[in-house]
């Protein structure tokens, strides 16, 4: 995508959390195009918001929705993840568990019910890849 492909209302909106999160230019997603290097993007189209992730001409995601609030709390998701992935490395011990309380903890400062859906969300879907115990138990517990 060359054009920019985002409304003007939803731009402020995701500009508004990520100031709110503290976030850095490289944690919020492109916003209104695409790119094909797996950085997430958000922009629109008749069927609503997409946040998408592309890699060299593959869709490894594609979320949609048409409603703004939903959408909304799936951007400041990601911006949460990318700013907990920051703050909390891979290569430091414990990471996994700490970078999952950051974004929750992050979530949780904007909106609980996004903290809450993320960890809902995060929970089945380590359970339905068949995550061990000790991988659970690295989440953070609902507030």
């Amino acid at each position: 995508m060359t054009e920019d492909l985002l409304d003007d209302d939803m731009r402020g909106r995701i500009e508004a959390v990520a100031s709110r999160l503290g976030a850095r230019p490289g944690d919020v997603p492109t916003l209104g195009y695409s790119r094909a290097d797996g950085t997430p993007s958000c922009w629109r189209a008749t069927d609503g918001w997409h946040l998408s992730v592309n890699e060299r001409d593959r869709v490894m995601s594609d979320r949609h929705t048409t409603d703004p609030n939903e959408f909304l709390g799936w951007v400041a998701e990601s911006v949460a993840e990318k700013m907990a992935g920051r703050r909390h490395p891979p290569e430091e011990p414990d990471s996994r568990r700490a970078s999952w309380h950051e974004q929750y903890r992050l979530l949780a400062g904007l909106d609980q019910t996004w903290a809450d859906s993320w960890l809902t969300t995060t929970r089945s879907a380590l359970i339905a890849a068949g995550a061990e115990q000790s991988v659970l138990d690295k989440l953070p517990t609902q507030s």
